[in-house]
Parts: structure tokens; C-alpha cells; sequence
């Protein structure tokens, strides 16, 4: 999933007791000048960083034959050096995947079958990740290695508003709402020097039952201490080379599965 084209850079979500802390927007100002700022600081610094590491832990609601929710959860380990690199780890108690970019290539390791595939790619994160969705792969997070995050952000916005400070794991942050036509999204930005990101939700308002896509971001260490060595793949023993195919399993959607050839 790509988070940023899916929302533009915000939600919002009404809370009891949060009335004082809205800050209205007129019809000619479809992002407050208080979210706006937030946002771009915050995108800015991103942008701007060189290389950053982060932890996540992120959930996709699905709705069941029942009409009922079901939460489906991914740990995520993700390692950016601009304007080239990516390493990802994702893993869930089905599955555990490593991902290798380093330029040319993006390989995917399925670490549970150790199955790998290799596929070409162009030179750069932005066109990379534009690729890569266009396959049906989702790398998540991916739009925070992009190198303009604000405007991918908000392309598609129809308003946002800023709705004050709230704690985030005990980080206090600038909460921003902004809706867009197919989701609306929330999300909390670190009040301090680095305004980083810590907390986005997004909910898809126009499917069945409006699910919700949820990150929490729980580590960032934004020191330039990362080797290029450590987004080239080194192939496991005995692992094999395989065609990868876009994942079914509804716990994942559009993941990368690993499927052998026929051969």
C-alpha cells in the first residue's frame, strides 16, 4: 500500500473533549495554516534526512464473511540512504520477508520457505517505489523514503485541520486530521526539533464497514551510520531463485509472495 497516494498527508478523527483544540478552516483554505505548517515541517525534515532507520508496528483491518472486523498486524524493520537504498524486514506469525534495493535490483527474500527473487529496477527510490506498485508489491512505509513527501502527501487532500497535542507512546505530538475523497487520515507528528512522524491511521471510508489501516512507529534513529553493503543481497545457503507473484493472503494485501517457477 502506498501510504501517502492514498491520503496526501493527514485525517481526522472527532474526539470528545477536543472541540477547543480544532482549528477551523474556511472553504478557501482547505488545510489549516496550522496543519499545513506542521505537516511540512515534518515532511521537510524527512526529506531531508540523508539516511534514517525506523521500527514500526502496523495493522490492516479486513472484514470477514460475517461483516465483522478482523485486525491482521506486521512488525516492520526499514533501513533508507537516499537516494538509492532500501532494506526491509516485515514478519507476522504467517510470514517473514526481507527486501534488498540497492539501485539496480530489488530482491525479495520469503524467509520461511527461503525462497528469493531478483527483479531489476530503476536507480532511484521515487522511481522504484512507482514501479514496484504498478507490480502489486507493497513495501510499506515506502512513501517515507520518498523525495518530496509533502507533495505526494497532499495531492488529493479536501481539507485538513490540526486538532492539538497528544501523547503518542508517551511522545507528544501534533495530532492532523484531513479527509480525502475515498479515505479520510490522522496523523501525529513529534513536537520538538525532529518532527518526526510517529502515528498515522487511515481509513478507507468508502469500502464495506471502513476499515482501517494503522502505523505506529516505535523507533527512529535518523544518524547517517548505515553501510551501502547493507542493501546488497547475500544469498542464504541453499536458497532458491523464484518468480514472485503478488500475495492473496488477505491478512497481506498486495505483498509479495514468493512462487516457484515451472520448470
Amino acid at each position: 500500500m502506498k501510504f501517502l497516494s492514498y491520503i496526501g498527508c493527514g485525517l481526522l478523527l472527532g474526539m470528545a473533549g477536543c472541540a477547543t483544540a480544532q482549528e477551523q478552516t474556511s472553504q478557501t483554505n482547505v488545510i489549516s495554516p496550522r496543519a499545513e505548517s506542521v505537516l511540512r515541517s515534518a515532511c521537510d525534515f524527512l526529506a531531508q534526512t540523508r539516511s534514517f532507520s525506523l521500527s514500526a508496528e502496523i495493522w490492516r483491518e479486513h472484514m470477514n464473511e460475517a461483516a465483522q472486523k478482523i485486525q491482521f498486524s506486521r512488525s516492520v524493520e526499514m533501513d533508507v540512504k537516499r537516494p538509492d537504498g532500501l532494506r526491509l524486514e516485515i514478519s507476522s506469525p504467517l510470514s517473514a520477508r526481507g527486501f534488498w534495493y540497492d539501485g539496480k535490483t530489488l530482491t525479495i527474500l520469503d524467509r520461511k520457505h527461503n525462497f528469493y527473487s531478483t527483479n531489476a529496477m530503476p536507480d532511484t527510490l521515487d522511481a522504484m517505489a512507482g514501479t514496484v506498485h504498478d507490480l502489486g508489491i507493497d513495501l510499506p512505509l515506502i512513501d517515507m523514503a520518498m523525495s518530496d513527501p509533502y507533495k505526494n502527501a497532499t495531492a488529493k487532500v479536501e481539507q485538513g485541520k490540526y486538532y492539538g497535542i497528544s501523547p503518542v507512546l508517551g511522545v507528544l505530538c501534533h495530532h492532523l486530521a484531513f479527509t480525502q475523497e475515498n479515505v479520510d487520515w490522522q496523523m501525529w507528528i513529534e513536537d520538538g526539533p525532529q518532527p518526526l512522524i510517529r502515528k498515522f491511521v487511515i481509513t478507507f471510508k468508502n469500502e464495506p464497514g471502513a476499515p482501517e489501516f494503522t502505523a505506529l512507529i516505535t523507533r527512529w534513529d535518523v544518524t547517517d551510520r548505515i553501510a551501502n553493503s547493507d542493501f546488497v543481497f547475500q544469498r542464504p545457503t541453499r536458497a532458491t531463485m523464484i518468480e514472485m507473484l503478488p500475495d492473496k493472503d488477505s491478512g497481506n494485501t498486495h505483498s509479495a509472495t514468493a512462487t516457484p517457477n515451472d520448470k
